[in-house]
């Protein structure tokens, strides 16, 4: 008896989440779901809060640190647990992760297993794809695993 397959399902809060988990679970119907969200580390003073010489304006006291990086994984899981809600599926796991996204997805597949990584992809412009580089095509270059992108249907 051979143990289902481990599908990693990387989720957003846009409709890409939908279209990833409808094709994980069409493509492996008895694999073991886990969905993971990926939240960027931010930092608590905002961009511009330094003047042009790196000097804090009056009254404005800089702050270096980022926000909790536990609140911010919370934050995080509760978007995958929405989404492994969402799937109807009992048996899927929900993690949250910071960091890059592309690398962390990579690493969660690599730790937990996974045999492979549903993400999806967003329908960009050219402008677009010149200043934001795709998290699809990043985890493609990078992983170990196979990695399946479900398209942007427009």
């Amino acid at each position: 008896m051979t143990n289902p397959a481990t599908i990693l399902i990387a989720v957003d809060a846009e409709e890409g989440a939908k279209r990833a988990t409808l094709a994980a679970a069409s493509l492996f119907p008895d694999a073991t779901l886990r969905f993971a969200h990926v939240a960027r580390p931010v930092p608590l003073t905002p961009p511009g809060a330094y003047g042009p010489a790196g000097v804090a304006p009056v009254g404005v006291a800089p702050v270096d640190t980022e926000l909790d990086p536990e609140e911010t994984k919370q934050s995080a899981r509760a978007v995958a647990q929405q989404a492994a809600a969402d799937s109807g599926r009992p048996d899927a796991a929900a993690v949250g992760l910071i960091g890059d996204p592309a690398d962390a997805l990579i690493d969660e597949a690599t730790d937990c297993g996974a045999d492979a990584i549903v993400v999806s992809a967003h329908d960009r412009g050219w402008i677009e794809r010149l200043f934001h580089h795709s998290v699809s095509d990043d985890i493609q270059r990078m992983s170990p695993v196979p990695v399946v992108v479900v398209p942007d249907p427009s």
